[in-house]
């Protein structure tokens, strides 16, 4: 059952570092992109309405950490308290693993876990469910930000005048009311 723990922890670790990657390039590219169509944003936020809701619903959650979390969590505490650790890095490493714990994320104290060699060999298949949610969903937080359109645009080796104009019709500006709007507003 431990291999399978390892394999599991390892793969979040790499899925951690590609989602960290493609953050930044997605950033990268939305930078560009914003740079780029400037005037084509200013443009559809002068068509849009305001919508101002005011939703000032405060809900507080206290939920418990499931207890996956609780057990890596105290395995992590075990060695990186503070109060127990030799580790010169302890009080930082044990601050990161509260956070993630107070924070409900099972990639971060697997990470960690993995980091520090904790191996955790009392799971239920309900908890591996739940590291396999957590790998699935940096799966699709990686697919998500490779199909926005910052992406295509900062990724693509396509003509970019060509490009431009296929990103008009899917975000559907008019290009005769833009040219328009431009004249006007410039």
């Amino acid at each position: 059952m431990h291999n399978r723990f390892k394999k599991l922890s390892l793969k979040i670790e790499y899925l951690s570092l590609e989602l960290e990657e493609v953050d930044q390039l997605a950033l990268e590219h939305l930078e560009k992109f914003s740079k780029d169509f400037c005037n084509e944003i200013a443009f559809i936020k002068t068509l849009e309405k305001e919508q101002k809701t005011d939703d000032n619903n405060t809900n507080i959650d206290n939920t418990q950490p499931p207890p996956i979390l609780q057990k890596i969590y105290r395995n992590l505490a075990k060695i990186l308290h503070p109060d127990v650790s030799k580790l010169s890095n302890a009080e930082d490493e044990f601050k990161k693993a509260s956070d993630c714990y107070n924070n409900l994320d099972l990639s971060g104290l697997l990470i960690l876990a993995n980091k520090h060699n904790i191996e955790i060999l009392e799971l239920s298949e309900d908890e591996y469910l739940l590291i396999d949610d957590a790998l699935l969903e940096a799966e699709n937080k990686i697919k998500f930000n490779q199909n926005t359109i910052s992406w295509l645009w900062g990724e693509s080796q396509e003509d970019k005048e060509i490009l431009r104009k296929k990103i008009y019709e899917v975000i559907g500006i008019d290009q005769e009311q833009f040219s328009k709007w431009k004249i006007e507003n410039q």
